[in-house]
């Protein structure tokens, strides 16, 4: 009986723990089909910029129920070329189907606050805890 009640706590936990990473930011790991997604919207949205064949270094993601902030430092494909890190906001419109709504400006003399608090106020249900401090 003491290994069955060690068993569903252990289980008991584990679930929970899962549970709770769902309410607050995260970021998908490696190889994951969310972070997969993610990626691939931010692709098609850079070959609309006439970027495409990049490789993408993701220095900062974070996901919360259904919206992302990403930025990336583009490159080519053998590293020899680098290209201005971009930034941008996602929206999950189906299970994995995700699409960039807009890009961070990266503008000299750009006030950042202000930014934020525009973009916080035309996306009012992004979770703010997927925005970098």
């Amino acid at each position: 009986m003491k290994n069955y009640l060690t068993v569903t706590s252990l289980v008991t936990s584990v679930l929970l723990a899962g549970c709770a990473s769902i309410n607050t930011a995260h970021t998908p790991p490696d190889g994951s089909a969310e972070k997969n997604a993610i990626l691939q919207a931010t692709q098609r949205a850079l070959a609309r910029q006439g970027r495409k064949a990049l490789v993408l270094v993701v220095p900062y993601l974070k996901v919360h129920d259904g919206w992302a902030w990403i930025q990336v430092n583009p490159q080519s494909a053998g590293g020899k070329q680098h290209y201005e890190s971009q930034s941008g906001l996602l929206q999950e419109k189906a299970t994995n189907n995700w699409t960039l709504l807009e890009w961070m400006p990266a503008e000299e003399g750009t006030d950042y606050t202000k930014y934020f608090k525009n973009l916080k106020a035309n996306y009012p249900s992004a979770p703010g805890d997927i925005f970098p401090q």
